[in-house]
């Protein structure tokens, strides 16, 4: 099963929306489950090194016998037919282990989760918010699913 794992709730209604949509257009393809781990305290409180080490440990359970993609600005980028290979070939040989997509918190990741990472993975040059990367993932997992199954993504 392919999880997206996330820091910080989904607020902003369209993003929910849109999120939700994704959700039931992917079902029909696969089971995709969105984790939305809270976040690690106070921005203006925490020293970023502490609140990052926080967010690895929330993170950190869902590790063991998964394939581990970190969403980051600095990670490989590809169109969506090469992350279609991509994401085919990683289920292929990751079979029985869930896929996890990490996106990271308003302070990013700590290296600790760099270094777990299988993978490291970048939507684009750009920072986005947590919830705009992971509707994006969604669009472009549903778009992985189509090219898979040969389908027109425009409907």
């Amino acid at each position: 099963m392919t999880r997206i794992i996330v820091v910080g709730p989904l607020k902003s209604p369209y993003i929910i929306d849109g999120v939700k949509q994704y959700l039931k257009w992917i079902k029909k393809f696969e089971r995709i489950e969105l984790i939305q781990l809270p976040l690690s305290g106070d921005l203006n409180k925490t020293p970023p090194s502490i609140y990052k080490d926080k967010d690895f440990k929330k993170f950190e359970k869902y590790f063991p016998d998964s394939f581990n993609v970190l969403l980051d600005e600095r990670g490989e980028q590809m169109d969506s037919v090469k992350f279609s290979e991509f994401y085919d070939r990683t289920k292929t040989s990751s079979q029985g282990k869930h896929i996890n997509f990490i996106v990271g918190g308003p302070l990013g990741h700590s290296d600790k989760i760099y270094n777990k990472a299988d993978y490291i993975l970048s939507l684009s040059k750009m920072t986005f918010t947590h919830e705009f990367a992971v509707l994006i993932l969604l669009e472009q997992l549903f778009r992985v699913n189509k090219i898979l199954h040969n389908e027109t993504y425009h409907y």
